[in-house]
């Protein structure tokens, strides 16, 4: 018997060793998760704000540190280096809701700081201290939930074709546009009692969006009008402030009528182009013509064109700039109020008619719409000059204060 013994005991190692090998290994999920994402095809790295043009896919990943038999790790579904798959690795089952982060795009549930206008402002709107410093405002931000097709087992995966809102206001622009623009997301891991959630809409340090909150946003082109297209969904903010990166329009939490056009050229390669007032850009880049009037025009009437005329090719093309004076407008005590871009020349029933007019589409944000396409007949009764940006701007190109509103 006793020479049995060592053929007996090593059949129990097997047994034992075998036993433990097929244990499920000991899955740890942290509370706290990140989104991260690149273009579909893989050829940029993972980044956790990604921007797309027409055409592209995106996949966005969940990303959740934990443990794994123990051992600190980074769970998630990218593939990347320094990501462990949670299936992949036999975890036990999870499930990932995601959510879709959206800005409204006024005042609802909370006080404006501008009486009876709903409008985000971080300066006084009217008036004879128009233009004052209030300070930054409160944006709201809800989130909903995503019933697109989710990749990846677990849904630990987001595939993403497009931009477009639910907030109904977002939603009022051409339907050719609507995939266009910026967009937020949010998931939440649960696997059993355990649970992680990223950053989302409740995350607003200062009133707005966190950094942390994934970005992504789907533009038409590379060309300025094609980067403008980006900034669909952005909400308007009346002063809106910050240098450099940490502007508002940078980070595409919001911005006002000048600083989104600064910062789709900023886009273009014109990176020394500082965020700068209306009256900044009307000071410090060549003006194309001598300034127009164009009188105020009913949708359905006919249009008289700019007096004197501009001419398409000539004096204005697409991708200049408008300064706009409302004529006759008592409230707004400056001598330039506004600012838009051409987007295209059209003329009566929206053929080209080669002059600037009543009937041609331009770039503006300036109400609760943010920044949308529209014809410049919605200005009303204005005086405009034309002004052209450098391809690149450079130490020439506006250099401005953001401490201060437009």
């Amino acid at each position: 018997m006793a020479r049995g013994l060592p053929g007996a005991t090593f059949s129990v190692l097997v047994v034992l060793f075998a036993r433990e090998a097929s244990a499920a290994p000991r899955c740890e999920l942290g509370p706290h998760a990140w989104l991260e994402g690149r273009i579909a095809d893989g050829s940029e790295k993972l980044a956790r704000a990604v921007d797309a043009r027409r055409g592209e896919t995106l996949d966005v990943f969940v990303a959740v540190p934990g443990k794994l038999d123990g051992r600190a790790v980074v769970f998630g579904e990218s593939g990347a280096r320094g990501r462990v798959s949670w299936t992949g690795a036999g975890c036990p089952g999870a499930t990932v809701s995601w959510r879709r982060v959206e800005p409204r795009m006024q005042h609802q549930a909370t006080p404006a700081p501008n009486a009876d206008v709903a409008l985000y402002a971080n300066a006084v709107i009217f008036g004879p201290k128009h233009g004052t410093w209030i300070g930054f405002d409160h944006i709201e931000y809800f989130d909903s939930p995503i019933d697109s097709p989710i990749l990846g087992t677990g849904g630990w995966t987001l595939h993403v074709a497009d931009a477009a809102p639910t907030e109904p206001t977002a939603r009022k622009r051409d339907t050719a546009l609507l995939p266009f623009g910026t967009m937020r997301l949010a998931a939440a891991v649960a696997a059993g009692s355990q649970a992680a959630a990223t950053p989302g809409a409740g995350d607003t340090p200062g009133g707005a969006i966190a950094d942390s909150v994934f970005r992504y946003s789907f533009r038409r082109d590379d060309g300025f009008v094609g980067w403008l297209t980006s900034f669909f969904n952005v909400p308007y903010v009346f002063g809106s402030a910050g240098k450099g990166a940490k502007s508002q329009a940078e980070r595409r939490v919001g911005a006002d009528c000048a600083d989104v056009l600064v910062a789709a050229l900023r886009r273009t390669g014109a990176r020394n182009f500082e965020y700068a007032s209306v009256m900044y850009l009307i000071d410090h880049l060549p003006h194309v013509s001598a300034p127009a009037e164009i009188a105020a025009c009913a949708p359905s009437s006919a249009c008289a064109a700019a007096t004197p005329p501009l001419h398409f090719g000539r004096d204005v093309r697409p991708g200049d700039l408008l300064a706009l004076d409302y004529v006759g407008v008592a409230e707004l005590p400056r001598p330039w109020d506004h600012i838009v871009a051409v987007v295209e020349d059209r003329g009566p029933n929206g053929v080209a008619d080669g002059v600037l007019g009543p009937d041609d589409l331009v770039a503006d944000s300036g109400d609760a719409a943010g920044l949308k396409f529209a014809p410049l007949r919605e200005q009303g009764a204005v005086r405009v000059v034309v002004l052209r940006p450098p391809a690149n701007v450079s130490e020439a190109g506006a250099r401005s204060r953001r401490d201060q509103p437009p």
